[in-house]
């Protein structure tokens, strides 16, 4: 919107757009179809259960459970959702990227105290030796007893360097637990994510890469302050 407002001197809110689509026929959705279908229902239910169960037990400060995740800021970013013909089958949109994003490695308890957030910029491209040293860092930082660490089954999470230094960190009290494939909405970091991209930043914070790399900073530094996610 405040493009349009000053390129185009045009003024629409938000709301008369999606009245005008809609009443063209089309309907906000997902471009690329889910993959639920493809997961083990069996083992999505399990760990469901699992995670019940490590979240009663951190209530009673037995463990801490924290979830990992890489998310990429870039002022190129892939459309997930787009307006689409009512009716129409899910349309797939190439995603692209450009010089100048960032890659995050978060560490994130929602369940903890103030929701705690270790995140750790990438250089270059995600890569184990990357996230191994970053885990490095967190254990010998962050770490204070039992700690149950959910995260996919991403290649560089299972790289051999990693699994060389699982025993390392099990000694410290540091679990790798490893989810279901396909299951992504069971990793509670990316709704951290989705806020932080759609919610607490804004147009204007993509105006350019500097812009975008400091308010990505002042985000990630303040979740669990200023920035907070309340689940029902």
């Amino acid at each position: 919107m405040p493009r349009l407002a000053s390129e185009l001197a045009v003024h629409l809110s938000v709301r008369t757009l999606r009245r005008v689509a809609r009443g063209l026929g089309y309907t906000w959705k997902r471009c690329r179809r889910g993959l639920k279908s493809k997961r083990d229902a069996a083992a999505f239910t399990a760990m469901q259960r699992q995670l019940q169960q490590w979240h009663a037990a951190e209530s009673r400060g037995e463990v801490a459970v924290v979830y990992v995740d890489e998310c990429r800021f870039s002022r190129l970013a892939p459309v997930p959702y787009a307006w689409q013909r009512r009716g129409a089958p899910a349309v797939a949109l190439p995603a692209g990227r450009e010089a100048g994003g960032q890659s995050v490695l978060g560490f994130w308890q929602p369940g903890g105290a103030g929701q705690p957030l270790s995140a750790y910029t990438l250089p270059g491209a995600r890569n184990a030796e990357g996230f191994a040293a970053a885990v490095d860092a967190f254990v010998a930082d962050e770490v204070r007893g039992s700690t149950k660490r959910v995260l996919d089954n991403a290649s560089i999470h299972r790289a051999a360097c990693v699994r060389e230094r699982q025993a390392e960190w099990e000694a410290k009290g540091v679990t790798l637990c490893f989810l279901p494939a396909y299951s992504p909405e069971r990793n509670k970091i990316e709704i951290l994510w989705h806020r932080g991209k759609h919610y607490w930043l804004t147009p204007a914070d993509y105006g350019c890469d500097r812009t975008l790399q400091d308010r990505v900073a002042e985000v990630l530094k303040n979740v669990g302050t200023q920035y907070a996610v309340t689940f029902g």
